[in-house]
């Protein structure tokens, strides 16, 4: 374990030190930079960020490519001027995934980019720390890890073994041309929704859900509607039972108002 965390702090001192010597100070001439944003996949939570400290989809923090560790960045929404200050607390090779920053999912709904995934932003340094402040709290984050992970393993071993019983996992219930609720209960909602957003990801969706439960909205009253897009599936994410699209209107103006871009749509139950 003190060989791992070492060649952990060689690696992330030698990173560290590379990007601080571009970034250089923060002060005249702030680094600012324009591109597109992303946001941490539901899959990462509790995973290791280069910081040496879990990923919490519930702080606001993100991954940056050059900026050194525990650098604050302003980023703004250039689609709605929404703000928010994030910590860096990972690296990621982003410019290869067409992107400049991944942010965290708290992040994200701040800036009101959680319906397309996606968002064209702006970045400016807010402050930026010294590579020796990086390196000691990494190192502390690091040895708090490996005694846990010893602690796991000490347990793991001291543990009777056993065979335990092969489950088979459920098969997905999303099938196309049918709607249902967010945990694949099948529904029937007639008239008209209002879609939030349309993607291939469920995780994703389900992110999307859990934000119109913040706003205010029924968790009965939330769709999932699976339609046919090429060779697979579109996940509509919709909400609301409305006998007429002039109905259905004043729920759109009210999703417009909380900074989200939504359309109506018949159920399939029309």
């Amino acid at each position: 374990m003190e060989k791992i965390i070492a060649s952990a702090l060689i690696v992330l001192w030698t990173i560290t030190q590379a990007v601080a010597s571009q970034i250089g100070p923060v002060g005249k001439g702030v680094s600012i930079e324009e591109g597109t944003a992303r946001y941490y996949a539901a899959n990462l939570k509790g995973k290791l960020t280069s910081f040496g400290e879990k990923y919490d989809d519930s702080q606001l923090t993100a991954s940056h490519s050059k900026y050194p560790l525990n650098t604050l960045v302003k980023v703004t929404n250039l689609e709605n001027n929404l703000t928010v200050q994030v910590r860096i607390n990972d690296y990621c090779k982003c410019e290869e995934e067409g992107k400049i920053i991944n942010l965290s999912k708290e992040a994200a709904s701040k800036l009101g980019m959680m319906a397309s995934g996606k968002a064209k932003v702006r970045l400016e340094v807010v402050s930026q720390p010294t590579p020796e402040k990086t390196i000691d709290k990494a190192l502390d984050n690091l040895l708090s890890k490996g005694r846990e992970v010893s602690a796991k393993e000490e347990a793991k071993e001291n543990k009777p073994t056993s065979t335990p019983a092969t489950k088979t996992a459920p098969a997905e219930p999303f099938s196309i041309n049918h709607t249902y609720d967010i945990n694949g209960v099948e529904k029937n909602p007639k008239g008209f929704g209002v879609q939030v957003t349309a993607l291939s990801s469920l995780n994703m969706v389900q992110d999307l859900y859990d934000e119109l439960v913040k706003m205010g909205i029924k968790k009965e009253e939330i769709y999932v509607q699976v339609g046919a897009k090429d060779s697979g599936k579109i996940l509509r994410l919709m909400f609301g039972e409305f006998y007429t699209k002039e109905a259905a209107n004043e729920k759109l103006n009210w999703l417009s108002q909380h900074g989200y871009k939504g359309v109506i749509r018949s159920h399939y139950n029309l």
